[in-house]
Order: C-alpha cells, then structure tokens, then sequence
C-alpha cells in the first residue's frame, strides 16, 4: 500500500486520451502497468469484494469453505482419521482442495462469479491502461527489473535484445 500512487494522479482527467493504434496501446498499457501496478491490484481486489457482496450466496459458500479448512488445519489439532486411517497433511489439502474445486465450480456458480469479478477487473484495468497518456510518468520510481514488459515471464524476465540474442544463438 506504500507504493500506490495518489488516486488524484490514477484519475487525472486530463491525461486521457485515445491511442492512435494497438502499438500505443499495448506500449501505454506496459508503461501503466509497471507503474500503477499497486492501484491496479487495489482496483482488482475491490472489484471482485464488491462483485461478491452483490452475489451473497458466494460469500456464504466461501465462508462455509473458509471454516472447513480453518478447523481442518487451525481448530483440530488431533490428526484426522477415517475408517480407521490416519490422514496426512498432504492427503486432508487434496481431499480439501478437491472439495472446494467441486463446490465452487460444479455444484454452484461460484466460480462463474469469480470469474466475472476477475473479468470485469481486467476490463476496467486494460482501459484505463491503454487510454492513460504515461508522458508524465516517472518512470524511474519503477525498478529495471519490472520493466520487463507483459509476457517477460517467456523471456525470463530478459531484455527483448538479450532474449533475441539468446534465440539467435540457440
């Protein structure tokens, strides 16, 4: 939360403006990203909160959720036995990872609604991204290493010039 920017420079109404092609868009939104990026995970946290509090079925599946595995790994310190087998740590997190699995993407909309949350999240993100001008930005605030770019996780993390070196050695 130290990081987040002021929301009066997020929301600067005069640093708007549409982008002449996909190529400005795609280098605005880099540039935002890296630089608003703690807003943006602000943004994308209350949207989904606000999202689940219009579905409170959601909320009531993932709190019944929560507390089974709160007293499966937090209130009962005995370890859990059925028919007679002692389960392991490992075995209770695939029982319960299954189980949540099932719950909220079969047995309910859960899922569907998470979903939606996390689209309408990127949706609002990738606007403001691509309309906001970052002409004013400092973008030294950024560090070197988070200015890799959206798909850097391909590269390593490398520079575009150090990836294509490396491809053109291979």
């Amino acid at each position: 939360m130290l990081q987040a920017k002021p929301w009066s420079e997020v929301l600067d109404r005069t640093a708007f403006a549409k982008p002449a092609g996909m190529a400005e868009a795609t280098g605005r939104m880099r540039k935002n990203v890296a630089y608003f990026k703690v807003n943006y995970g602000i943004v994308a946290v209350s949207t989904t909160a606000l999202v689940m509090f219009m579905n409170p079925w959601s909320l009531i599946v993932l709190a019944v959720l929560a507390l089974l595995w709160g007293y499966a790994y937090v209130v009962r310190t005995t370890p859990l036995v059925i028919n007679g087998r002692e389960l392991s740590d490992r075995e209770k997190f695939l029982a319960l990872s299954g189980t949540s699995l099932v719950v909220i993407f079969f047995l309910t909309s859960v899922g569907a609604t998470l979903f939606y949350a996390l689209g309408l999240s990127m949706l609002l993100i990738g606007a403001h991204a691509a309309m906001r001008v970052p002409d004013d930005l400092f973008l030294d605030d950024v560090p070197e290493a988070q200015q890799g770019g959206f798909l850097s996780l391909l590269t390593g993390g490398a520079k575009p010039s150090v990836a294509t070196a490396i491809a053109s050695a291979v």
